[in-house]
């Protein structure tokens, strides 16, 4: 009898401390069981999950970008002596500093090739002594390279600042070497040239399209630029040439008007930006 009420004893001991913990550890429950936080009620898997924050881009990724350009242009010239035709392909990387939503300031280096052939015109004396106007073939490539700096001005953005309007003026200087293929260079330009230098500053609109954050396409308008252009040529037989320019469209208003078309008349040049 004595045994029977210890064991009765045990067993009402055990039921009333498995209560008690159920009641004190709502997790006891398993899953489904609800945990109260400040007021809050939370699931348990609420209780150990958590969202994880967006990670800010660095400051130098926003406003650090480079860049590819490239410049394609068919060349016709003309006047009373000479004709030309030629081609120019030039390769321009690029890398740019975002000092403001609204100015960039950058620097290209870039290469180029070049391949023009010129009929020249001259009086000459045939062998009868007869006075006669010759006319000689010469075909010349060029291999250049440049540098410019450049701050680049937004002007306006359309179609919810997708498409910007920007001012770009940039100074540039470069080297160019020709390599005469055929012909006669005697009283030609190219009658002992070494090479040139370019230099000069120039303003002219940009046109972009930005994909998204990370890339843009951007296009020249050359063709509407102004400025200030400058050439010396270094001779192996002679002295040096000067010669200068003032840029009005594309260099020469002047031969335009008369119909006399310019390099990079027929070119286009443009660009992709990236971020990184």
């Amino acid at each position: 009898m004595h045994k029977i009420t210890l064991l009765i004893a045990a067993v009402v001991l055990s039921v009333t401390t498995a209560t008690a913990q159920s009641e004190s550890d709502p997790l006891a429950t398993g899953v489904g069981g609800v945990v109260t936080v400040v007021g809050e009620t939370q699931t348990p898997a609420d209780s150990v999950s958590a969202e994880v924050p967006e990670k800010p881009i660095p400051l130098w990724k926003q406003k650090l970008y480079y860049g590819y350009n490239f410049d394609i242009y068919w060349h016709h010239d003309s006047n009373r002596n000479t004709k030309e035709n030629g081609w120019s392909i030039a390769l321009e990387p690029e890398i740019g500093w975002k000092l403001k939503e609204r100015v960039y300031l950058g620097l290209r280096v870039g290469g180029s090739f070049q391949d023009i052939w010129s009929s020249y015109s001259r009086a000459g004396l045939d062998a009868n002594l007869n006075e006669k106007t010759f006319t000689e073939d010469l075909r010349v490539m060029h291999g250049s390279w440049s540098v410019t700096p450049y701050v680049r001005y937004r002007l306006k953005t359309l179609f919810n600042d997708k498409v910007g309007i920007w001012l770009e003026a940039h100074l540039y200087t470069g080297m160019e070497f020709p390599r005469v293929v055929t012909g006669d260079v005697t009283d030609t330009e190219f009658d002992g040239l070494k090479y040139s230098v370019t230099y000069g500053v120039q303003v002219s609109p940009v046109i972009t399209y930005q994909f998204n954050r990370r890339s843009t396409f951007q296009v020249f308008f050359s063709i509407m630029s102004f400025g200030y252009s400058g050439t010396t040529r270094l001779y192996a037989n002679g002295p040096n040439e000067y010669s200068n320019d003032i840029i009005i469209f594309s260099g020469k208003l002047r031969n335009l008007l008369a119909n006399q078309f310019t390099p990079g008349l027929y070119g286009l040049k443009f660009g992709i930006q990236k971020s990184f």
